[in-house]
């Protein structure tokens, strides 16, 4: 593979997946390899790369970048960076896989109804890569009063979103029981977006709230652990940053997480909090971290482009 045409946004906004593709990026810098973020300007130019990487979430977007990288790559490649893909169950699903050359899914479940459909043409990766991760100093930011006798949980969401009429983040779920919680148990809650800027005015002092972008590197080094009670999830590149960053994750049970990270039953009040309880109070094993090698990316585009 000599060159990537790469359909997604880089930073800001600072998200999931515009994380993700700012590290393939740093990654594929490495490598001696030709790269460009599909624009208004690709339309013009008569160039053939080899790979259409697509970091889209919406179908319909999925579906116009596949017809376009179709015209401006040799294969079409997709990170499907959520957890609702159901080839093997819904035609609009079925279809984009069929035009998909491959695809990269970021848990095994959604691996799983891939292989149901057709055998061998999904890959399991990390959602960051290991050479995209840069190793900088991280400052201490006073974002608040830390207390040396306080455990603070720190929760993000990007913004109040629903999805299948469930709240995706689960932020309700845990201002639900908050007050269940240890008196000590100080929950930072950042809301760049201001989403739920009305249901925090409900909820008790036990919370912190930041509703501004932060840098998510140098909070994590402020907090005990860090939470993810979603109802619907990819592989968080948020939890991946928490784990290089040697802070706990605690996340629900929706999807498979991986080595490292522990989970609870989602939306279970009891054993969210007997899990996180026993998390804070105890000196845990730390379980290393594994996270894909563009290496690994780049022989799987190089199979992909042997394939006639």
């Amino acid at each position: 593979m000599e060159s990537i045409l790469i359909f997604g946004k880089v930073p800001p906004p600072v998200g999931g997946v515009t994380k993700s593709v700012e590290n393939t990026i740093t990654a594929l810098k490495s490598k001696k390899i030709k790269i460009e973020l599909f624009s208004i300007n690709t339309l013009f130019s008569n160039y053939k790369f080899d790979i259409a990487h697509i970091h889209y979430s919406k179908k319909w977007k999925i579906f116009i970048a596949i017809l376009l990288g179709k015209l401006y790559a040799k294969k079409n490649i997709l990170t499907f960076h959520g957890s609702d893909f159901y080839p093997d169950k819904l035609w609009t699903d079925r279809l984009l896989f069929t035009l998909l050359d491959g695809i990269i899914v970021l848990n095994k479940n959604v691996q799983d109804r891939c292989e149901k459909f057709k055998h061998n043409k999904a890959i399991l990766f990390t959602s960051i890569f290991q050479e995209g991760v840069l190793n900088k100093n991280i400052k201490k930011t006073s974002f608040f009063d830390i207390k040396e006798n306080e455990k603070y949980i720190l929760l993000y969401a990007y913004d109040k979103v629903y999805f299948e009429n469930k709240e995706v983040y689960g932020c309700s779920f845990i201002f639900s029981l908050i007050d269940k919680l240890p008196e000590n148990y100080i929950v930072v809650f950042v809301d760049p977006n201001g989403g739920y800027k009305e249901d925090v005015a409900k909820v008790s002092n036990k919370l912190i709230y930041l509703d501004r972008v932060v840098d998510f590197l140098e909070i994590l080094s402020t907090v005990d652990i860090y939470i993810r009670p979603t109802n619907f999830d990819g592989n968080s590149v948020a939890i991946l940053e928490a784990l290089i960053c040697n802070v706990p994750v605690l996340a629900s049970n929706v999807v498979d997480r991986g080595i490292g990270i522990e989970t609870y039953k989602n939306n279970n009040a009891k054993d969210f909090i007997s899990k996180i309880t026993y998390i804070l109070n105890n000196q845990q094993a730390k379980k290393k971290l594994h996270l894909t090698s563009i290496q690994e990316f780049e022989v799987y585009c190089n199979q992909l482009l042997e394939r006639s």
